[in-house]
């Protein structure tokens, strides 16, 4: 009997690898036959060439392992040109995207990498069997909603794991100063009150920008087409589902926006706002876009994007359109564009700050799922798929935002005392940095020349600098060759943000705003113990058979006061160390010693490295206004030339036969 169904390709990975193959049903299919057929491909997708989707982590680790090997055995016997051609054939034959985009060697040394490969087959299996929890019925709103709860799991267990890696290390600066990466890492957007605030606060000035000019907003909605969905809005199977992923979905999605973003371009016409993406029961991604336009433009904006929205199979909404789009402009009169967009920023973020007192199902999302319990599900989706669920558009950039609100004063001062940097161009620094820290977005906009301008135009953009160093280790591992320029794990020049450039009418100034330089180590090499205050205060040793256990002091009990005066509870008299206690003790001593002295001498290295980097930085920047200060003299010559060559033939000194060509170009 012939297959009700029709092949088409459903990839996991990267659309250049042969895709898996989904069944989607025929018109005349029975509901059992689909079943079975989703049930068949459901298994396929634990199947990745050499590689078998499943739970057991150290298998992962045992098998990237003998990947990242076998290829470093090819390089050694067969050369790298021909060992990279097939470490590319052995990385497709696991449907994993091969690193492109970089050097021969930067690509070779990723291959060669047994943690690049853990990366890729940890994300490739949380993704294939995720996918198969949807091919199988077990991600929609009456089973796990967003995500299967298998997937959940998985994402609360890494989560776990992380966060016990964070606090298990610690990052120290050339001052000295450690903190564990768990509290770092609370200071940053990984924090979600942190991450809501800055939404809400950029939000809040991208709408006060529209007010002051004018400009019209709107909500829209978009939503893929059937094919797109597994799962039907009760929960039964979509028997048009063609077996796309959340990613394809996604993928989708972004193509037609770029199309809607070219037309608009071709069109002139202007828009900024914010993209906000959240998944349908069944995981599938539809978006939110806040958008601002000038009112003139909003029928024309409207409508070029209603059509690239409704490009794909526009039958099914022929009766009801706004099932697909559906688009809602903003009265002022009923509330803003920041009140109307916080739930969905909420309940994308963490869904406390959206909740309100005595009003009913304001805690719940739009399947009456608790925010509490579906903002989690909502992230591990978010993360299983790597889908971004913010992303503003038509604005400057924001790096220069956060760089700004980092900066510290006395710090600048002193940059700018050591580099002299041009005075207009200091003012300008100084008026944004001003309003960064006030956390007035709108002024910030005002000074960066507003949304909807080429970056390029902005008076201030980030300062990319290669980091410099003297290590003698510092060398390509494929040709060996030393280079000043920092090189990364896989043997590439590290380019990174290091401050900001600001440009103004006559001339041009560089800003170092980050000035720690960090190492990361186990938080057990970064402790010492003061064995000295130890040995002082430690009760007596208690010998057990052979062996000897020093009980030292706990944490959080009464310890030798450091003045005569212990305004503590009093604790039990100290019995003093004999001689051979005290010989015991000391070698512990000696041990705290050299971990004190390696630690010391880690310290000194930074520091080095940060006068090196700061040197560089300084150099470049003199250098830079060196030479701008040459074209404004070479400037100023020729023009003074010019106006005396004009005043000349004025005068009829001069015969303009007489000035050679292109003198006046």
């Amino acid at each position: 009997m012939s297959s009700p169904f029709r092949r088409q390709g459903v990839g996991e990975c990267s659309p250049v690898l042969e895709k898996r193959t989904l069944l989607a049903a025929d018109a005349g299919a029975s509901m059992p036959d689909i079943i079975k057929a989703r049930n068949a491909l459901a298994e396929a997708q634990l199947d990745c060439g050499p590689w078998k989707c499943h739970n057991d982590e150290q298998a992962l680790i045992d098998h990237a392992n003998a990947q990242a090997r076998a290829v470093e055995i090819d390089a050694a016997q067969l050369g790298s040109e021909k060992a990279l051609a097939l470490a590319l054939h052995r990385v497709k034959a696991h449907q994993i995207n091969p690193p492109m985009g970089f050097t021969h060697s930067g690509m070779l040394a990723r291959v060669m990498c047994p943690y690049w490969w853990r990366r890729r087959l940890r994300r490739l299996t949380n993704r294939r069997l995720e996918q198969r929890q949807r091919l199988l019925g077990r991600t929609h709103k009456k089973a796990g909603i967003y995500i299967s709860n298998e997937g959940y799991r998985r994402h609360t267990d890494q989560a776990t794991k992380n966060a016990r890696l964070l606090e298990g290390l610690v990052a120290i600066n050339q001052d000295g100063d450690e903190y564990t990466l768990a509290e770092l890492a609370e200071l940053g957007l990984a924090n979600p009150k942190n991450r809501y605030t800055e939404l809400m606060v950029r939000i809040s000035g991208l709408e006060h920008w529209g007010v002051k000019q004018g400009l019209t907003s709107a909500m829209w909605t978009i939503t893929l087409h059937s094919a797109k969905h597994p799962m039907r809005h009760n929960g039964s199977p979509n028997p048009k589902y063609d077996g796309a992923t959340p990613r394809e979905g996604q993928a989708c999605l972004q193509k037609q926006w770029s199309k809607t973003r070219a037309a608009w371009d071709r069109a002139g016409l202007r828009v900024y706002g914010l993209r906000i993406v959240e998944p349908h029961h069944d995981g599938t991604p539809h978006w939110h876009i806040l958008v601002w336009m000038r009112p003139e433009d909003e029928a024309q904006v409207t409508a070029i994007m209603r059509r690239y929205a409704l490009e794909h199979c526009p039958e099914e909404v022929a009766h009801n359109p706004s099932i697909r789009f559906k688009s809602v402009r903003i009265d002022p009169s009923k509330g803003s564009a920041t009140g109307y967009v916080v739930k969905y920023v909420c309940k994308n973020v963490n869904g406390e700050q959206h909740t309100r007192k005595n009003v009913d199902g304001d805690d719940l999302d739009l399947y009456g799922e608790p925010l509490a319990t579906s903002v989690p599900r909502v992230e591990a989706w978010s993360r299983c798929w790597g889908i971004r669920q913010f992303q503003f558009f038509g604005e400057p950039t924001i790096a220069v935002w956060r760089q700004l609100r980092s900066t510290d004063e006395e710090r600048l001062a002193d940059w700018e005392a050591a580099t002299r940097p041009e005075p207009e161009a200091a003012a300008i620094l100084h008026d944004a940095r001003k309003v960064a820290i006030a956390g007035d977005y709108y002024k910030y906009l005002c000074l960066m020349g507003g949304p909807m301008q080429p970056r390029d135009a902005a008076p201030i953009r980030p300062w990319r600098v290669v980091r410099q160093t003297t290590d003698i280790a510092n060398c390509d591992r494929i040709t060996g060759e030393w280079t000043s320029d920092t090189l990364g794990h896989y043997g590439e020049p590290m380019a990174s943000t290091w401050g900001l450039v600001v440009n103004s009418q006559v001339g041009q100034a560089e800003y170092l705003t980050r000035y720690y330089r960090w190492t990361i180590e186990r938080k057990g090499e970064a402790d010492t113990v003061d064995f000295k205050r130890v040995t002082e205060t430690a009760t007596p040793l208690n010998l057990v058979g052979v062996g000897v256990a020093v009980d030292f002091q706990r944490v959080g009990e009464a310890a030798a006061p450091w003045i005569f005066i212990n305004n503590c509870t009093d604790s039990e008299a100290v019995t003093p160390l004999d001689e051979w206690e005290q010989q015991v003790t000391g070698s512990f001593g000696e041990h705290d010693r050299h971990l004190r002295s390696e630690r010391q001498r880690r310290i000194r290295n930074i520091q080095q490295q940060a006068k090196i980097d700061a040197h560089q930085y300084r150099v470049i920047s003199a250098k830079r206004r060196l030479e701008h200060e040459e074209r404004e003299r070479l400037r100023a010559t020729i023009e003074e030339g010019r106006a005396l060559v004009i005043s000349w033939l004025a005068r009829e000194e001069l015969s303009p036969t007489d000035i050679p060509p292109g003198v006046f170009a």
